[in-house]
């Protein structure tokens, strides 16, 4: 499996190095809620940069806190019952300090997001053709103005040939059908490409994918992951791709951040998390994950994620974890660059 993904790699032609100057750097995110079980901390100190033309996979188990983080960046939370701190720089502005007329300007056009339930991120009042229709006016105004001298058509009648040609690329082929349709008239799968296609648009500098392929059979995500590995290497577009699926990370990212109860525990290369983790989490992760000719059985984590209304003290995957140290259960581990690119946070090796 290792030697088909390296190879698909190569056939991406994704890059190995990023440049220096991020795109979005988030630092030191935390953000708790209010619950009736106390105050939940669902992120606790995230930290990660994102360059042009990366795809930066950030991984874990369902509730670790990969999709608050990523709604998050977008200053997308409701702030009645948050408690947030930490900055998110985006060409030297603090997204967090913006006010919402501010962030009209970024959210949806320099920064797209691609959420994790698309159905309920359509509107159900609107046609897909009216929706898409009022971003490519919004958006596109100089193709629009482009496909008129050509085509010597209307307006409206361009805008069509835009959307149609949008929805072709993300594998939408009933077109005319799905311009009429309403978010309840399609399947999840379809309403997920719909959703890229929207979310592309605009050619974002970043593009934050939740779970983007995850309602798609095996073909069309081909096509998909494709399609984003083409846009980082083609427009230089920067790609946040949230996923818990191990082997599509190691297929399209550069990097990948190990995420574990609101904390990212390990980030690096694709090539050398796969090769070397360091990480008793990341090592339990790819030993989860089955491979092609494989002879041994796979593993599993023992126990469950913490309770983030309490969660352990110290590392907060000592509980589960076979390594673990008496300072475990009583330090945070600090973070260890092992090598350029490198880093972990954990006791075992210090």
């Amino acid at each position: 499996m290792e030697g088909t993904m390296a190879e698909t790699r190569q056939d991406m032609q994704i890059h190995e190095t990023a440049p220096k100057e991020p795109v979005l750097r988030v630092e030191n995110l935390r953000v708790s809620f209010n619950s009736p079980r106390g105050l939940v901390r669902i992120l606790e100190g995230v930290s990660f940069d994102l360059h042009p033309g990366e795809i930066l996979a950030l991984v874990g188990e369902t509730g670790c806190g990969k999709s608050v983080t990523a709604k998050t960046a977008l200053n997308l939370i409701p702030q009645a019952r948050q408690y947030l701190e930490g900055h998110v720089w985006f060409e030297g502005r603090d997204l967090l300090a913006l006010s919402s007329e501010e962030l009209l300007s970024i959210r949806g056009k320099r920064i797209s997001m691609i959420f994790q339930n698309p159905q309920a991120s359509i509107n159900p009042v609107f046609t897909l053709g009216e929706q898409i229709s009022r971003l490519i006016r919004l958006f596109l105004p100089g193709e629009v103005r482009s496909v008129q001298q050509l085509q010597g058509c209307s307006a409206t009648t361009a805008i069509r040939h835009i959307a149609e040609e949008k929805l072709r690329e993300v594998g939408l082929m009933e077109t005319e059908r799905l311009l009429k349709s309403y978010a309840f008239e399609i399947s999840g799968g379809m309403a997920q490409r719909y959703k890229i296609a929207l979310a592309l648009l605009s050619s974002p500098e970043v593009l934050i994918a939740d779970e983007a392929t995850s309602a798609l059979d095996v073909t069309v995500q081909a096509h998909i992951l494709r399609l984003l590995s083409g846009l980082c290497r083609i427009k230089g577009t920067a790609i946040l791709f949230i996923t818990h699926d191990l082997g599509i990370a190691a297929q399209i990212c550069d990097r990948i951040a190990v995420m574990y109860s609101g904390r990212i525990v390990e980030i690096g290369g694709t090539a050398e998390m796969f090769s070397g983790p360091l990480h008793p989490y990341t090592r339990g992760l790819l030993g989860a994950v089955p491979q092609l000719g494989m002879e041994k059985r796979l593993t599993n984590i023992p126990g469950m994620i913490p309770d983030l209304s309490h969660p352990p003290a110290g590392c907060r995957f000592h509980p589960r974890c076979g390594c673990a140290k008496e300072r475990c259960s009583r330090e945070i581990p600090p973070y260890r660059t092992v090598k350029e690119g490198h880093a972990v946070a954990c006791h075992q090796d210090d």
